[in-house]
């Protein structure tokens, strides 16, 4: 994680991190083909994680900070049945970790059930079947 995601605090000597995003990350199995515009490449990637403001993800090659990019998002619903969204961001960041890409995108709008309705209502599902906490850090009232 960079430090726009972490705040440091140093007590005595010690360093601590803290997460100071505002939107809950959900681990979240599923496939990214990220296509980067005005580029022909289409880059394969595994899910890391999700939030309703960006997606982790595993990559085998570099997609490029700061490029602008088109996410198919492809996960297998409850029911096993293959279901796809898309959504578009910018690459906030990448390191690379050995031999794979760890890459944050930051969505351009927040997910939503007009835009991403297959991927919202499984991700509803996921947080209400999973007791998982609702998206928002900053006690909004939740959407799912």
């Amino acid at each position: 994680m960079k430090n726009k995601a972490r705040k440091i605090i140093k007590r005595t000597g010690k360093e601590k991190f803290e997460d100071i995003r505002k939107w809950y990350r959900y681990q979240f199995f599923g496939n990214a083909k990220v296509s980067v515009y005005g580029e022909r490449k289409i880059y394969n990637a595994n899910i890391a994680n999700i939030s309703l403001s960006g997606i982790g993800l595993y990559s085998e090659r570099s997609i490029g900070k700061g490029k602008k990019v088109k996410i198919r998002i492809i996960f297998i619903d409850k029911d096993g049945n293959v279901r796809e969204n898309t959504a578009t961001g910018k690459v906030d960041w990448q390191e690379k970790f050995k031999n794979i890409y760890l890459i944050g995108i930051f969505f351009d709008e927040e997910l939503n059930v007009n835009n991403q309705p297959e991927l919202m209502k499984h991700l509803t599902w996921l947080i209400n079947t999973y007791k998982w906490p609702q998206p928002y850090k900053d006690q909004r009232i939740a959407v799912v």
